[in-house]
């Protein structure tokens, strides 16, 4: 690569702070030490390992780190730059290979269990990609986003996804935000994204983050295995979101399921039924449209399903993330999931009171029922309370990691709350009903 002025020199101040404390730290994309120099300087005890493509950078670094390695990461191999990382480190890099997800498996095998992987990539759904894109002008630049070297593309969205395939869990830790001084344009993607159900907070956060700064740690190992097949029942209102996400999982296509989808329902409990009706495997999964099955999620699901007892099957309710009891029987948080761009990781429980509706699994002949009368809201957390009702197990909420990928903004929509007042009417004597939407209140009487 023919390197504009400058280009090896510059230090990301954000990626920095992202990066832990620890004791060995490889990174890929040194160019010149700068970035490594200035941790060790931080925390004099770290021993800081660069990698680089091109040669001169490579020699320069490595007056300033405890080594660098001169590598093409689209041929060469890992092998020769030591293991037992304690943490990653990739500044703007991702964008220049051709396969970006090879590499990123690969860092899994140098690197120390807890490691964790820090990488800044930019986001390619920014406004001023935007505008060159409706312009009908994709004029490539020497540096920024529309970089001439870049090969590979991402957005907040597909950032998630190709970690997750390469084995690790994301959380968005910090970005960079650049505006537009075209506020119309502004203001018209904003309309324009409504038209897709898109609120105005997500549409600003796709469009205004220049560079994501992210966050990973190691997903657990999962062995390929059998087990019982299972189905994935969907209700349908936005097929672009079904298309990019549940449809395209690679989880999925590893095990091949049933994919029931039902359109035209008026409440979660209606599409369920239906599509209850239609399944043909023994465990069935009820997902919202959004929710991205990563790989190896399929294996995961499998074996779990396979160590259920047969006569436990009925009444057993799975989730994915919620609230649970802990040994002091307090409210605490549960499960493993990224829910939008941040990660949601607790300890999996068997003492569930609450689950999350973007994932439940049941067995074909589940003993639990919705309650059409709280439409698409905390019915999950119902099938929790009813069965302590029946005296049935407690849910399960385990640690099977999916990607929630909703665009919602975080503010709750007003039917939830009227769901919220119906659950709380069902049970008047539960004082508080936790939630991850926060505490449900009885109603005064």
């Amino acid at each position: 690569m023919n390197a504009p002025d400058g280009y090896y020199d510059g230090l990301n101040e954000k990626l920095l702070d992202a990066v832990p404390d620890v004791g060995n730290v490889l990174e890929l994309g040194c160019a010149n030490g700068r970035l490594g120099r200035r941790y060790k300087e931080l925390h004099p005890r770290a021993r800081w390992y660069g990698v680089d493509v091109s040669a001169d950078a490579v020699a320069t670094a490595a007056l300033v780190l405890d080594g660098s390695f001169k590598l093409d990461l689209d041929v060469d191999s890992l092998a020769g730059v030591g293991s037992e990382y304690d943490a990653i480190v990739i500044g703007d890099l991702l964008e220049h290979l051709k396969e970006p997800e090879r590499v990123l498996s690969r860092l899994r095998d140098v690197s120390t269990a807890e490691a964790r992987l820090v990488c800044c990539v930019p986001n390619m759904a920014h406004i001023t990609v935007l505008e060159r894109m409706l312009a009908g002008d994709i004029t490539y630049d020497e540096n920024g986003l529309l970089d001439k070297t870049h090969l590979r593309f991402f957005s907040p969205g597909s950032i998630v996804k190709m970690f997750l395939d390469s084995g690790w869990m994301p959380h968005l830790a910090d970005h960079y935000w650049v505006t537009h001084p075209n506020l119309a344009f502004a203001d018209a993607l904003i309309a324009t994204g409504a038209t897709l159900g898109v609120p105005k907070k997500t549409v600003e956060g796709n469009m205004y983050m220049y560079q994501l700064i992210v966050e990973c740690t190691k997903v657990p190992d999962v062995q390929p295995v059998g087990g019982p097949p299972f189905t994935v029942i969907v209700a349908v209102n936005r097929d672009h979101q079904l298309q990019a996400n549940l449809l395209h999982s690679p989880g999925l296509a590893e095990v091949n399921p049933q994919v029931v989808l039902c359109r035209d329902a008026t409440s979660a409990a209606e599409a369920f039924e239906r599509g209850l009706q239609q399944a043909e495997s023994p465990w069935v999964i009820y997902a919202h449209q959004d929710v991205y099955f990563p790989k190896n999620s399929g294996y995961a699901l499998r074996r779990l399903f396979a160590s259920i007892p047969e006569n436990e099957a009925a009444d057993t309710l799975i989730g994915f993330a919620g609230i649970a009891l802990d040994e002091q029987s307090r409210a605490c948080k549960s499960g493993l999931a990224i829910d939008r761009l941040h990660r949601f990781d607790f300890p999996a429980s068997d003492r569930g009171i609450s689950i999350d509706e973007f994932a439940v699994a049941v067995h074909r002949s589940t003993r639990h029922r919705l309650d059409r009368e709280l439409g698409w809201h905390l019915w999950a957390t119902d099938l929790c309370l009813a069965a302590a009702v029946h005296g049935r197990p407690m849910a399960k909420i385990v640690r099977i990691p999916l990607f929630h990928n909703s665009f919602g903004d975080s503010i709750p929509p007003p039917d939830l709350f009227a769901s919220a007042v119906r659950l709380g009417e069902k049970y008047p004597t539960v004082p508080v009903i936790p939630t991850l939407h926060g505490d449900i209140g009885a109603p005064a009487r």
